[in-house]
């Protein structure tokens, strides 16, 4: 390092020793680093909450914690040297003596004359220890600070493992950049969650109870007050995934990262708080020989709670020692929060059901939500999908009109930047089944989904069916059903879904109904305005009596239904999609 390179590391060392040591109690600073506790871990258990000094390299921090070092040396010689100088000028106190007697004059003038020039003798020796105290003194005050990579010693902080020591080195950030710049995902900002071993915690113990010991006043909590681990971690690494990346970071993101570090080298260091509470009985499914999980850092916790300090210190490892084998390790994992789409769909086929029948058939009969979500992984590369629908119809069942609302739940996609274009290619993909027309496909957000949920007990349905009668009708005696409105129908719960459905009385409104005459015994009957859930092959064909009233008691005959379709569901959902990106 050339001079100017020195001045300049200077300068700054000085800098943030006036920013943020100012007021640090340097005796710990020097415990730590002997105990081998990195720079960044020495900067945690002071409580230093300043970002900018965990993202400076390695190198740097070790310098400038040999920078504090180095000033506290000079400022303990120094002081030592300012209470000699103190107790060498300070005046000899005289002794007490006699008044002399006339008798003695002569003898004790020769004492004094004597002791006067040991006085003068021992004043200039004084004077000499004083001047060469100064001297060491300005001599100690002119030296420079020395740094350079080989006073560095290598060594593994006994507080992170090395997890927050090597985290801005290069060789660890390129791989971890590499990682995160091939998540395979598309996203908008990302978060990341740590999780760190539990042997971190019972060192950071360790190492405060050990501080506790050296200096009460100052470490007088029982718990740790430090910055976490995690936390230093991430201050080192968001600012570095932003400026490589250029990642923008949420709280909350629906993108996370899990980064989980391992270190199989100290994965046993809380296996003496187990011990202790085997011995003392504080948990009894210890005491029954049930090992119970005590792998994460809240059981620790739990542990460190139900164990004495005492007990800690005796049983533990105070200070740590120093983590030797393999090096930690991390793996790091990505999931997206589940996304949703949105659309109507017409089921024109009757052999189609809404979702698969749980049941092994040599023909298998096809669904909607199979032809409808059929290539849904290919176009989102998701692990999964759910589908739900507003309400659903029997297998035999036709759904016309405007369509059926639905909403399809994506899990854990790759892909979410989907455009207009896309959905409408998807939808003519679908509709070329011949079973099942798609439309209006867009994304919506999961609050959205909720206008489905909350309209299931209020929508209302038009129906239209193909009704046969015992009796040969004119259209003069049909004309009476179109004279009935808000008609209240009371339903037991239907033999063919008893199987699947509460046993209950249910009460309906039908609001109107319409026919279209085709013969004696046949016509077209359109109900309208039919409460939510309510059965209309019953309400046609009355199912034994269960439903009344029913088309049967309401013409004097029997009746039966042949065909049934669904006209209409009353949901202003999804609406209708916008070339325009939902922001």
């Amino acid at each position: 390092m050339n001079d100017i390179g020195l001045r300049n590391l200077v300068w700054r060392l000085e800098s943030i020793e006036s920013r943020h040591f100012k007021n640090a109690h340097l005796q710990t600073v020097t415990v730590l680093d002997t105990i081998k506790v990195c720079p960044r871990c020495i900067f945690r258990f002071l409580n230093i909450k300043e970002l900018g000094i965990y993202q400076e390299s390695s190198s740097f921090l070790t310098h400038f914690i040999q920078f504090i070092l180095f000033n506290e040396h000079k400022r303990i010689r120094l002081s030592s040297i300012d209470k000699k100088i103190q107790t060498a000028s300070k005046p000899e106190e005289p002794k007490d003596s006699d008044t002399p007697s006339s008798t003695s004059t002569t003898t004790e003038t020769t004492d004094i004359e004597m002791k006067n020039n040991e006085n003068s003798s021992s004043s200039n020796n004084i004077d000499i220890d004083i001047q060469a105290l100064n001297e060491e003194k300005e001599k100690i005050k002119e030296l420079k600070f020395q740094c350079g990579d080989e006073q560095i010693k290598e060594f593994v902080c006994v507080a992170c493992v090395g997890m927050l020591q090597n985290t801005n080195d290069k060789e660890f950030l390129d791989v971890f950049l590499e990682k995160m710049g091939k998540t395979g995902f598309e996203f908008v900002d990302y978060s990341l969650a740590l999780t760190v071993p539990t042997s971190t915690t019972i060192r950071e113990y360790a190492i405060w109870y050990y501080l506790n010991s050296l200096f009460p006043e100052m470490y007088v909590s029982k718990d740790p007050n430090i910055v976490e681990l995690k936390e230093g971690i991430k201050w080192i690494l968001g600012p570095a995934i932003q400026r490589s990346l250029k990642y923008r970071f949420k709280p909350n993101s629906d993108f996370r990262g899990k980064m989980e570090y391992i270190h199989i080298a100290s994965n046993k260091d809380h296996k003496f708080l187990k011990q202790i509470s085997q011995q003392s009985n504080k948990r009894q499914r210890f005491a029954r020989g049930k090992t119970g999980k005590v792998d994460s850092n809240n059981s620790v916790i739990e542990l460190i709670n139900q164990v004495s300090k005492e007990d800690f210190i005796k049983f533990g490892q105070l200070p740590p020692k120093e983590p030797t084998g393999e090096a930690y390790k991390y793996n790091l994992e990505f999931h997206h929060e589940n996304i949703y789409i949105a659309g109507r769909y017409n089921k024109i086929s009757r052999d189609v059901t809404q979702t698969p029948w749980k049941v092994d058939l040599p023909s298998q009969l096809a669904s909607v939500s199979t032809t409808v979500c059929e290539d849904l992984k290919d176009l989102f590369q998701c692990d999964s999908h759910t589908f739900s629908a507003s309400g659903r119809e029997d297998v035999d069942v036709r759904m016309l009109g405007s369509g059926r609302p639905f909403f399809i739940e994506i899990c854990n996609p790759r892909k979410i930047f989907i455009k207009y274009q896309q959905f409408r290619e998807y939808e003519e993909k679908v509709n070329l089944s011949g079973k099942v027309i798609l439309s209006n496909l867009q994304m919506i957000t999961k609050k959205e989904t909720n206008i489905i949920k909350e309209s299931e007990p209020t929508k209302k349905k038009d129906y239209r069916c193909v009704v046969w009668t015992s009796k040969a009708m004119k259209p003069s005696d049909l004309d009476e059903l179109k004279k009935l409105s808000n008609i209240k129908v009371s339903q037991l719960t239907p033999v063919r879904v008893l199987h699947r459905r509460t046993l209950m009385t249910r009460d309906k409104v039908v609001e109107k109904l319409d026919y279209k005459f085709i013969s004696p015994h046949f016509f077209v009957l359109d109900v309208l305005g039919a409460s939510a859930g309510t059965y209309i092959k019953e309400f046609v064909h009355g199912d034994l009596g269960r439903t009344l009233p029913n088309v049967g008691t309401l013409l004097g005959c029997d009746a039966d239904i042949l065909q049934l379709d669904v006209l209409n569901v009353d949901a202003v959902f999804p609406g209708k999609p916008s070339e325009t990106p939902k922001k």
